[in-house]
């Protein structure tokens, strides 16, 4: 007679685990590794690319199931990725604002795709457009709450100020560098 092997815990574990990191292009350190560094992903940023949640799920305030909850989402929402994650969880910054686990997301499907360089602004004051990534630089334009801009690349191509502030290079619609604030917010979403 025959006898059928069952999966462990920790395989069921490690699978759910590739199938969270395949699905969410989200890097996670290697046993051992230094988790006070950030994350580094082979892909670039993924500030401002769409993610859909896979079931009911809590938003928190901080990056941690202990924290304040702010918000629920249900499946197959949408979210906006607001940083690059780390330990675990990843910013969103719309519908609403804080942190979700990971595990909990997948790709978007339909509009808009993966390679889309439009994104909306949503910051309700709207966006200066500087020459350079720096809010010293000269102003070059500016961009009203939700009106559309162009990047240059995608993934964004970015660059962290000396403040913390992330800025991202667009093309239109003047050519330059917009903020798209601090670490765990953003000022830019997907176009609908």
């Amino acid at each position: 007679m025959k006898k059928t092997m069952r999966p462990t815990y920790s395989q069921l574990s490690a699978g759910v685990v590739a199938v969270a990191i395949a699905a969410t292009g989200i890097g996670i350190p290697a046993f051992g590794a230094d988790l006070s560094q950030p994350v580094k992903l082979a892909q670039g940023s993924l500030i401002g690319q769409c993610r859909a949640v896979n079931k009911k799920v809590s938003v928190y305030k901080q990056a941690s199931t202990t924290g304040a909850i702010v918000s629920t989402l249900n499946a197959e929402n949408k979210v906006t990725l607001a940083d690059n994650g780390s330990n675990g969880f990843i910013g969103i910054s719309s519908p609403v604002s804080g942190y979700v686990q990971v595990v909990n997301l997948k790709p978007c499907s339909g509009n808009p795709p993966t390679g889309s360089t439009c994104r909306r602004v949503i910051q309700r004051e709207g966006l200066v457009i500087r020459k350079e990534a720096s809010p010293d630089s000269a102003s070059v334009g500016g961009v009203a709450y939700l009106e559309r801009v162009d990047l240059t690349t995608t993934p964004a191509t970015s660059k962290k100020g000396p403040d913390g502030r992330n800025w991202v290079q667009i093309a239109k619609p003047a050519a330059g560098w917009v903020s798209n604030g601090f670490p765990g917010s953003s000022n830019l979403g997907l176009c609908p």
